[in-house]
């Protein structure tokens, strides 16, 4: 029987004609396009695709893939991102030379490589990256289909759940010397930001918990966070924010209206308290962040405050019993009868003034 070549025949290479005819090259490109990236990771991989657009067409230009092994799969998955968008500048450094890129990522990659006190390897990516004209957007629902075909192959999720709630872990450590906050901030698709907080002054342990609340809230604000799931085993501090207790000290009603403050800017947010022993990688940077600064600290963000979030500034009031304490402490001065100088060196040992 002769073979014949019949239409039937020529369907099943249509497919790779069109492929052949339109291939994903960069080609000539017009002075100061901008390109687009996608990132995508896995436990033991990551992957990116460089593409252009042309209106509401997207062409792949690169495909970036990289295995990860040993150490590298120990990292956390902001760490992996980071290393993603690191790979692909190296392996296309002529295209991140040439034009500006935006990354599109649903996750606070920016945020994090702009802060001045990133740990170790961070700081040496962000470094690197600098050199380059680097943009990010967040990345919403995927219409271009290869995009959206790759980011299924490689995470499974191209765009995530809208309107899921990222959570929240905080706690404060005080000693007689300093004091150190601990926080831990997930988002839905479990990127997890750490950040570790050295006190430069003296504070109560519940001023410590009220300052890892602050620096929590004020970490979620930055990454573009909306809505917020708060987890905090201080009793003392989720019970004022909740309205359960009444806050008597003058200084930590100061601290809860700056929470409130902080608060109102979320969509939904919620505070509660957990067990000590649902809390521990946050009690364990507080701790370290008190007494160990930046040695054995594993956190990604490693931060240092000079001062308090709130300062209590002392009224005079004519007289006080506070006087002769105030007057001690300050500046050394005694009364001249001796026994109530003793009694004022006992009474004073109760009291330390923090920026007046």
């Amino acid at each position: 029987m002769a073979f014949e070549w019949i239409p039937a025949c020529e369907e099943p290479f249509q497919h790779f004609k069109e492929i052949l005819t339109a291939p994903p090259v960069h080609g000539r490109s017009k002075n100061g396009e901008p390109l687009y990236l996608y990132l995508a990771i896995t436990e033991g991989a990551l992957a990116a695709v460089l593409v252009r657009e042309e209106g509401r067409t997207q062409q792949p230009i690169y495909f970036v893939s990289r295995a990860l092994q040993g150490a590298k799969t120990r990292y956390s998955k902001l760490e992996k991102l980071a290393l993603a968008l690191l790979t692909s500048s190296r392996r296309l450094k002529q295209y991140f030379q040439g034009h500006q890129i935006i990354v599109r990522t649903d996750q606070g990659i920016c945020q994090v490589l702009q802060k001045p006190d990133l740990a170790r390897r961070m700081m040496t990516w962000a470094i690197e990256l600098s050199q380059y004209d680097l943009r990010y957007d967040p990345r919403h629902t995927i219409k271009a289909q290869t995009m959206a075909d790759f980011l299924v192959e490689v995470t499974g999720d191209p765009t995530g759940e809208p309107g899921i709630r990222w959570r929240l872990h905080v706690d404060g450590a005080s000693n007689q010397k300093s004091g150190g906050a601990g926080v831990i901030l997930e988002s839905p698709a479990g990127v997890v930001y750490e950040q570790s907080i050295k006190f430069e002054f003296l504070v109560s342990n519940n001023q410590a918990e009220y300052e890892a609340l602050l620096g929590g809230l004020a970490l979620a604000r930055e990454v573009g966070v909306t809505r917020l799931e708060v987890c905090s085993d201080s009793q003392v501090v989720t019970s004022h924010v909740n309205g359960s207790y009444q806050a008597r000290d003058s200084l930590l009603q100061k601290y809860l209206k700056k929470v409130k403050e902080l608060s109102s800017q979320f969509e939904e947010i919620t505070i509660q308290h957990v067990p000590r022993e649902r809390n521990t990688r946050a009690n364990l940077l507080s701790k370290l962040a008190s007494t160990k600064p930046g040695v054995g600290n594993r956190s990604l963000i490693q931060g240092m405050l000079k001062e308090s979030a709130v300062t209590l500034h002392l009224t005079k009031a004519n007289p006080s019993w506070l006087d002769p304490i105030v007057d001690f402490l300050k500046s050394s001065r005694l009364p001249d009868d001796k026994k109530a100088t003793k009694a004022l060196r006992r009474e004073a040992a109760k009291y330390i003034t923090i920026q007046g």
